[in-house]
């Protein structure tokens, strides 16, 4: 019965990525974050829309969201099935951490519009794997403070979970199913910032600014 776990791991990721962080806080500042800028529910939107103060408890709940969903569904499947196996295991969380960004960039209670999972997915594959996290944190601090544009450190955060944790999982260092998790990371964050991808091509791409 501990395959159950799979399934419950990612319904559980989905819902708790479908919390709009940003949607909620900016409406505490008389803002709808979805009229402004990009329109996505993200902490750089939320920065655009009501600054700093809006921006913090964003990143701080997108963030949180994902980690969670992986620290629940492995401590589910410690409760529930004790003898759950490790790939199992692995797999559950995989699942529940890849479906917390997909619920944060098309979340159910926000009508499916929501952010681009970039800090949602480097907080998540921090608690899946610290070690691919910590690549994925210091790859994408330098390429945003290279670059100056949000939209490149999101994607080198489903670029490099990806390729870490295949890497890791080559190396024997992290199990197999971990690398599903950099998958849905790619596929979730390219296909939100398609946009951006064309911006980027034409070079209109925002600059991240103080002001």
């Amino acid at each position: 019965m501990s395959w159950i776990l799979v399934p419950i791991g990612a319904l559980l990721g989905y819902l708790l990525g479908s919390i709009p962080v940003g949607l909620w806080v900016t409406r505490l500042y008389g803002v709808d974050i979805r009229t402004v800028g990009s329109g996505r529910t993200g902490g750089t939107n939320a920065w655009r829309a009501a600054g700093l103060k809006a921006a913090i408890p964003t990143i701080v709940g997108d963030a949180i969201k994902g980690a969670a969903a992986v620290v629940l569904v492995r401590s589910l499947g410690a409760g529930l099935f004790p003898g759950t196996d490790v790939n199992t295991m692995a797999l559950a969380a995989a699942l529940a951490g890849g479906a917390a960004i997909w619920g944060h960039n098309w979340p159910l209670f926000a009508g499916f519009n929501g952010g681009a999972g970039g800090i949602t997915a480097a907080a998540t594959v921090m608690a899946i794997s610290p070690l691919a996290g910590g690549v994925v944190w210091i790859t994408g601090a330098l390429l945003i403070w290279w670059s100056r544009m949000a939209s490149v450190g999101t994607f080198s955060v489903g670029a490099v979970s990806l390729a870490s944790l295949l890497l890791f999982a080559i190396a024997g260092k992290a199990p197999w199913p971990y690398v599903l998790f950099g998958l849905m990371a790619l596929i979730g964050i390219f296909t939100a910032l398609r946009r951006n991808r064309q911006q980027l091509k034409d070079g209109k791409e925002r600059i991240i600014t103080l002001w």
